[in-house]
């Protein structure tokens, strides 16, 4: 890993889908199922997960899609920030 670059990829945790659970909030439309995550150290951590992603209908397409994370970290206004959804990018 490069000095401020992401780690490689390597399966999730449980703690990992916590994240990710909590970024993706009521997000609706499609359904996505982490596979792999890499992060990032910055003034928190970026998360960048691959994900299988099929869109909610009759018949849907599967794809995998790159959902990028932010978890801040915790100040002394807010404990425990929740994470933030920065990007969905469909991988063809």
């Amino acid at each position: 890993m490069l000095c401020g670059g992401f780690t490689k990829f390597r399966p999730v945790t449980e703690e990992d889908v916590k994240v990710f659970n909590d970024a993706k909030g009521t997000l609706v439309g499609v359904d996505y199922e982490p596979l792999i995550v890499a992060t990032q150290l910055v003034a928190g951590t970026n998360y960048k997960f691959i994900c299988n992603a099929e869109a909610v209908v009759l018949h849907p397409n599967p794809y995998l899609a790159e959902i990028s994370v932010f978890q801040p970290l915790p100040s002394e206004e807010e404990k425990n920030p929740m994470p933030i959804l920065t990007g969905i990018n469909a991988l063809h």
